[in-house]
């Protein structure tokens, strides 16, 4: 049997694109419908894009399947931040007081954050 990793804990998956990719509509797996404030919170995840408008775009759709009092869970993260933001919002993804970060590919090189559950290429 062939595999892509040498890490038996990493799986590769497809998804089959059902929705506009402008609507960033395929990524609301991401949250389960009628999630709420008390639920257990989401797997960490990391969802790199090509362009910083797609990262904020997609950040600001999976807000929308949020609580309002959740919304702070899933930020973009891009090089126009300012180094502070990136380093505090880098210890609250490790922490976990963030779910979720829409980045760009530069973000995952160098970085060694063992619990994130799902990354996603987009």
């Amino acid at each position: 049997m062939h595999q892509s990793s040498d890490r038996p804990n990493i799986g590769i998956g497809v998804r089959k694109i059902k929705y506009a990719l402008n609507s960033f509509a395929n990524l609301a797996f991401l949250i389960p419908a009628g999630f709420k404030v008390g639920d257990p919170p989401l797997p960490k995840f990391l969802i790199f894009f090509d362009n910083i408008p797609d990262s904020i775009n997609t950040a600001c759709v999976l807000h929308c399947h949020l609580p309002h009092e959740l919304k702070e869970k899933i930020q973009w993260f891009n090089a126009n931040m300012s180094t502070q933001y990136k380093e505090t919002e880098l210890e609250r993804l490790i922490c976990g007081e963030t779910w979720g970060l829409c980045t760009m590919t530069s973000f995952g090189m160098g970085m060694d954050i063992p619990d994130i559950l799902l990354v996603i290429q987009w």
